[in-house]
């Protein structure tokens, strides 16, 4: 039976809906070779996922989703089998909860000053380690406020909405540099999120790629199978990994069920070689 991978996974540490162990014994459900757990700015999830995984026979990758910037352009990178317990990278981890801490800050006293008063407490009842807009919006749709978590991004937590507040985001280079001190391999999420025709794309990896970048989500739900092919294209003449994940957040949650589908992305085997193959020469060096 071919078993496929899911490179880019939340849990209930970040915006997902599943704990990290429930996340793994879906993946196990789904008879997956291997995922990695690439919570938004934290490796809180890490250890317990890995953990089950080797009692479930699923290969974990130790992941991380740092949200980032070059230039004004916002961007994720991947950061895949970092050591997550590095202490100079949990200080980076920390200081990326900091900015977080201060933004959930900023937007609970946006909503006050609309007139709809927030508590923290309130929003950990909805999150797990971590609080972010979804847990604004699923909080807004407990009280009433708004019919569904769409409606809550649509009137108040979207950019330029009333409640929003920019991230903080450290420079990619700065990202690519703490994945590769943490031996781990810095790759660009979802590309054709940022340009969905490609048209600056080549430019900007050749950028990130002066700066250390490893490799391209080249598979994910909402990339075409054209764009799946240039991406593919791009990553081999730049000498850089594939990669691809579903993205996913819960069912009902996210583009497609945990692993993909006939219907949605299948991320191969041979992803998950090269990338194992890469992280040893890594950590060999």
């Amino acid at each position: 039976m071919t078993r496929h991978i899911d490179l880019h996974t939340h849990s209930s540490c970040s915006d997902g809906i599943l704990t990290p162990t429930a996340l793994v014994d879906l993946a196990a459900r789904r008879h997956l070779l291997a995922i990695s757990l690439t919570d938004h700015d934290t490796v809180a999830g890490v250890a317990a996922a890995a953990a089950r995984g080797a009692e479930k026979g699923v290969q974990v990758l130790p992941g991380i989703e740092v949200s980032s910037r070059l230039d004004n352009t916002s961007l994720h990178i991947l950061g895949y089998g970092i050591q997550y317990e590095h202490p100079v990278f949990l200080a980076f981890v920390q200081k990326l909860q900091k900015a977080r801490e201060r933004r959930n800050q900023e937007m609970r006293e946006r909503f006050c000053q609309l007139g709809i008063p927030i508590e923290e407490s309130e929003l950990l009842s909805q999150a797990g380690d971590q609080i972010g807009r979804p847990h604004f919006a699923r909080l807004l749709v407990k009280k009433g406020i708004c019919r569904c978590p769409a409606d809550a991004f649509t009137c108040y937590l979207k950019r330029g909405g009333p409640a929003f507040v920019e991230h903080e985001r450290p420079p990619a280079e700065e990202v690519i540099a703490e994945i590769h001190r943490a031996r781990g391999l810095a790759v660009l999420a979802h590309p054709a999120c940022l340009d969905p025709g490609l048209e600056q794309i080549p430019a900007l990896v050749a950028r990130l790629k002066g700066y250390g970048l490893d490799g391209l989500e080249a598979y994910y739900p909402t990339h075409s199978s054209k764009v799946c092919r240039a991406l593919l294209t791009l990553a081999r003449e730049e000498g850089l990994l594939a990669s691809g994940g579903t993205d996913f957040h819960g069912d009902n949650h996210s583009a497609a069920p945990l692993g993909g589908s006939a219907k949605t992305i299948r991320v191969p085997q041979e992803v998950w070689l090269a990338i194992s193959q890469r992280l040893a020469l890594q950590k060999g060096q």
